[in-house]
């Protein structure tokens, strides 16, 4: 069975944070862990390593939803929230005018203006119609390929924290270097992982920006 390109990113971007986690769990107890790591036992074809390496994964979402929450917080907001905060240089001046205007024109959103006064509750609803809107015309396959990415490296970002937290508490100062290891690796992946974000955001933008226009007359079937 072919695996959907959805299925794909979610899979990889559960499997690779599971995957460290084990790693320094197995640092962290090579007697107890090494000899299971190594088995070749399959169950429905899956490794017994991939499968706990699966189910660590999923356990270290909580820890990315937390680490996203934070990472956006301290940078005054999402990149897809760029129409409303002016940051990041997502899009230029001609771009947002040109996204208000078909906010208002396919959606029917007289009253939005795009600004720091839009409140993030109601502007991230809004987001979601775009993507939604894109993703209907066909046109989200990039914006899916980096946002698969961002999800990835949000994950890996979490589990070499939480590896470098726990090798320092389980083996103490001297095992520094290789909590070193684990948390440059995690400020790279937030770097990749804050890349991919943006990414996202402008490509869901500039295709719903090329998305030929429709009145919301035309939705409804109303005379103009």
């Amino acid at each position: 069975m072919k695996i959907r390109q959805l299925d794909f990113y979610e899979f990889t971007g559960v499997i690779a944070p599971g995957t460290i986690a084990l790693l320094a769990a197995g640092l962290i107890w090579p007697d107890h862990l090494g000899g299971i790591l190594k088995l070749d036992v399959t169950v429905g074809g899956l490794g017994l390593g991939l499968l706990l390496a699966y189910v660590a994964g999923h356990l270290l979402q909580a820890v990315g939803n937390l680490l996203e929450a934070g990472w956006w917080g301290l940078l005054g907001g999402w990149p897809s929230d760029a129409p409303r905060t002016g940051k990041s240089g997502l899009l230029s001046e001609a771009q947002l005018a040109q996204l208000q205007e078909r906010l208002r024109s396919d959606f029917g959103f007289k009253g939005i203006s795009l600004g720091p006064d839009l409140p993030v509750k109601s502007w991230r609803p809004i987001f979601r119609q775009i993507y939604a809107k894109v993703h209907a015309a066909g046109r989200d396959d990039r914006a899916h390929t980096f946002n698969g990415n961002y999800g990835m490296f949000r994950g890996i970002a979490s589990a070499a924290i939480v590896a470098a937290i726990a090798i320092l508490f389980a083996r103490g100062w001297p095992a520094w270097p290789v909590a070193a290891g684990f948390l440059a690796a995690a400020g790279l992946a937030l770097f990749r992982m804050h890349r991919f974000a943006k990414h996202y955001a402008r490509e869901t933008y500039v295709q719903f920006l090329v998305l030929p226009r429709v009145s919301v007359s035309e939705n409804t079937g109303e005379g103009s």
